[in-house]
């Protein structure tokens, strides 16, 4: 792919450290039952699914972990590191030491929802970086809830020893404590030079985020960014997730709607708020997450699910039901949980109770119910107890690179595609710039965004003619989506 100049090489979208994902309960006996362990696996097209036995429960606090080329590495409950082996890790437990890990640990799993992640060390391709937020028993008769977040810790596995099998060199070194987080969501995405991180979580009381760089130093917490309206203390089972270019962050409330923001991949700050009502129901939990396009986001109470527009000149009028709960039980409702976008570029959701099957988005960067949901699709070897890890993305490279096309989709369509569909002129541009089809035939409605090289987005039209009159002198990038998913990036150039 040629970009000016700059013949890109995308070496980081061979990245597969999302592609072997552990889930389900546990194996107490050797009994041939619906019960314990799974996998899914994405190295094949379409995925494998197939059993996984494992000793250990891994309901909410949880993460799978593999290598660069797509192998299980190793995995987590929360309580403590498991190898590829099924085994305990080399210095792997205890995780989050406390009271509450004496209650749940380490068969149980620990408590929390989207609460640990992993990041592979930018700086060493040995070692894998485990961030996971403890809890604690406040035994205080005020305590807003039984159970608060107290620190967020991080854990350092190295894979050169112990002959692949890995050990843990560096466990629950503290990165900031703070009894006010709300301890959801945990996430994570791309630095703007493409290879350091930004991690975030927010505040329960507090329009606030606590902000990490990981850099080649390691973690560094930065405090705390105030933006936005406060978030209801008690809807702390609300999703939030990073869109797949890192420009957007979106998070649900249950009972408070979608905080949308935009998000500066150089300086780490959110900006741009807005708060999108969407219906809400007593259920303290919901799930989000962004269309691979990064155009939609999904969101759901337990019962809804509704996509809605970021593209769109009214973000609010945008959104829209997709499907409703359809009283499908297994014997339990399956009614809706939590979302993770796929390798594949679908979206995967999980439910309420336990379950062999999940619903699935199978073409979510098209609009309204083309997205084609279906409920309890998928149906799983084993019984999945709440299970569903966060993966952040990593096939994200610097800002201004383009995304990854999608090699391994299995769907009708390739969610993201190479090659030009839109002219793009004049380049340079001074005072106007025009996109339009190649292809006269092309109905496709599109539209598109100027943004400057530090995310900031400038322009935003469905109109043929862009007016780049008030734009300042430099490089940009021209992001145009169309209604079919198709996307295109182009750099500009801007002269006054």
């Amino acid at each position: 792919m040629v970009i000016g100049n700059h013949i890109y090489s995308q070496s980081y979208c061979e990245n597969r450290y999302d592609y072997t994902w552990i889930m389900g309960g546990e194996d107490i006996d050797t009994t041939e039952d619906i019960y314990g362990g799974f996998e899914i696996n994405f190295n094949s097209t379409p995925p494998l699914l197939k059993k996984h036995p494992k000793w250990y429960g891994m309901p909410l606090h949880n993460l799978s972990m593999s290598s660069k080329n797509g192998n299980l590495i190793f995995y987590s409950n929360g309580c403590l590191v498991l190898n590829k082996l099924d085994l305990e890790m080399e210095n792997g437990g205890p995780l989050n030491p406390g009271e509450v890990y004496d209650y749940v640990c380490p068969f149980n799993g620990y408590n929390g929802l989207q609460s640990m992640l992993s990041i592979p060390n930018p700086y060493d391709s040995t070692l894998y970086y485990i961030f996971h937020i403890s809890q604690y028993l406040p035994h205080d008769t005020n305590a807003f809830t039984p159970v608060l977040s107290e620190n967020l810790y991080f854990t350092v596995v190295d894979m050169a020893l112990n002959n692949g099998l890995g050990q843990v060199i560096t466990k629950n070194e503290i990165i900031f404590k703070d009894t006010s987080m709300i301890g959801t969501p945990l996430t994570a995405t791309k630095h703007a030079n493409g290879i350091d991180w930004w991690i975030i979580t927010p505040d329960r009381w507090l329009n606030a985020f606590h902000c990490i760089f990981l850099g080649k130093d390691g973690p560094e917490y930065l405090g705390k960014q105030s933006i936005g309206i406060p978030p209801n203390p008690g809807a702390e089972g609300g999703q939030g997730k990073f869109s797949p270019d890192g420009t957007k962050f979106a998070w649900f409330h249950p009972r408070f709607g979608l905080y949308l923001y935009d998000f500066d991949r150089q300086s780490g700050m959110l900006y741009n708020f807005q708060h999108i009502e969407i219906p809400v129901t007593d259920f303290i939990v919901g799930g989000c997450e962004f269309s691979p396009s990064g155009r939609f986001v999904y969101v759901n109470n337990d019962y809804d699910l509704y996509q809605v527009d970021t593209w769109s000149e009214d973000i609010q009028e945008s959104v829209v039901l997709i499907d409703t709960y359809d009283g499908f039980g297994d014997p339990l409702p399956t009614r809706f949980f939590y979302l993770e976008r796929t390798p594949d570029d679908r979206i995967i959701m999980n439910v309420v109770n336990g379950s062999q099957y999940l619903h699935i988005i199978q073409e979510p960067n098209k609009k309204g119910i083309n997205c084609k949901f279906e409920q309890h699709t998928i149906k799983l070897p084993t019984v999945n107890n709440f299970t569903l890890p966060h993966f952040p993305n990593y096939r994200l490279g610097a800002l201004g690179e383009p995304l990854c096309d999608s090699m391994w989709v299995s769907t009708e369509y390739p969610v993201i595609q190479s090659g030009i569909k839109y002219k793009v002129g004049p380049n340079p541009a001074s005072g106007y710039l025009r996109v339009f089809p190649i292809d006269d035939t092309n109905k496709e409605e599109y539209q598109v965004a100027i943004i400057a090289m530090n995310g900031i987005e400038y322009v935003r039209s469905k109109e043929t003619e862009l007016d780049l009159t008030n734009l300042p002198s430099g490089v940009y990038l021209c992001k145009i989506i169309d209604d079919s998913g198709f996307v295109q990036i182009e750099k500009i150039v801007a002269l006054e």
